[in-house]
């Protein structure tokens, strides 16, 4: 950016034949963009209702022409003008699943949403709802394709690239973006992956240059595993901690019945497969359900054993019983529903959405 009285002048968004200055701060600098009314006016009823009466001279200029003191972050105002003046950029930034697009994109989601910059709302909620699961068929799909990115991982020296967090969505941030932007759709996958990573490890303090001792709330050296999952846990709020707890403890209540249920093995025997099984849900913590009742459910055995009959009716209710966790996980971390409560009759179609906005 060109400097110019201290105040710096973007080099792609300053134009000469603009009609307006836009003023921003960010990190304590002010930054200028030289665009136009009819552009933001085009695409926005807000600018086109604050640009609607004529400059006068009490009107605040700079360069010759009149100026707006805006009271958002000039990086965010940015990332909205260059979106409407090169559509583009902002669609092959967009890449399906980025882990980073909860935060890098959600102060322009937020302007676009105060402003009434309609398509871009649109495009930027679609991508956002695209890719969190809202079924259990593609949280399934979602999981299978993170376990090939696991069983991936091989032992280097370049301790980042063991991070396939770098290659997955990141549960915190996605939780702050659908709290501040109204997208409740994507908070119950949201915080059901969150519950299955450790809250020791920190996405952001893994990654620092000197990070520090990884301790449990014993004191105890806990050792980071390639391959093992993190989450940004600074993003969380008192009230997102509250969800999580009451999810987590309405989870373990739900393994413990099920546990408990009735299901005798004619095997009668301490070494049951049956019994065996049933107690995996109990045995991990972090602990993933959806996966330990899809695993007991895929089990088989042979037919002469004698927990054959029991195990197959076992893995008949994991089965049935991991979409009723699924469809209550709502209940379980007291989120609000999932319906769309805007009635914006926003497209679930991505490629519609995006052909809309490069339309203008």
């Amino acid at each position: 950016m060109a400097a110019e009285d201290g105040i710096l002048r973007s080099e792609d968004l300053y134009y000469a034949d603009g009609s307006v200055v836009l003023l921003a701060a960010h990190t304590g600098k002010t930054h200028a963009f030289r665009v136009h009314k009819s552009v933001l006016g085009t695409h926005s009823k807000v600018f086109a209702d604050m640009f609607v009466l004529p400059s006068t001279a009490e009107n605040e200029t700079y360069d010759g022409v009149d100026s707006v003191h805006m009271p958002d972050d000039a990086k965010d105002l940015e990332d909205l003008l260059r979106a409407l003046y090169y559509p583009g950029t902002i669609l092959s930034m967009l890449e399906n699943r980025n882990p980073l697009a909860a935060i890098k994109y959600k102060g322009i989601l937020l302007l676009s949403q105060k402003y009434f910059v309609r398509v871009l709302q649109k495009l930027l909620r679609a991508r956002f709802r695209a890719d969190w699961p809202s079924t259990l068929a593609e949280w399934d799909k979602l999981m299978e394709h993170y376990a090939g990115l696991s069983a991936s991982v091989v032992p280097q020296h370049d301790a980042a690239s063991q991070f396939i967090d770098n290659r997955m969505l990141e549960p915190a941030s996605a939780i702050r973006l659908a709290r501040e932007a109204n997208i409740p759709e994507i908070l119950p996958a949201a915080f059901y992956m969150l519950s299955t990573i450790s809250p020791f490890m920190d996405f952001d303090t893994l990654r620092s240059s000197h990070p520090p001792p990884l301790t449990d709330s014993q004191g105890n050296i806990l050792l980071w595993q390639p391959g093992e999952r993190s989450a940004r846990w600074g993003l969380l709020t008192p009230d997102d901690w509250l969800c999580l707890a009451r999810g987590r403890h309405s989870m373990m209540d739900f393994a413990r019945t099920f546990e408990q249920q009735e299901g005798h093995c004619i095997c009668d025997s301490q070494i049951c497969i049956q019994q065996k099984n049933k107690k995996k849900l109990l045995e991990e913590h972090p602990q993933d359900l959806l996966r330990v009742l899809k695993e007991i459910g895929s089990l088989q055995v042979a037919p002469q054993y004698p927990c054959h009959n029991s195990l197959h009716l076992l893995a008949s209710r994991s089965m049935a019983t991991r979409s009723i966790l699924w469809e209550n996980l709502c209940y379980y971390f007291g989120l609000p529903g999932v319906e769309d409560d805007q009635n914006d009759g926003d497209s679930e179609d991505i490629a519609l959405v995006e052909s809309d906005f490069m339309d203008g």
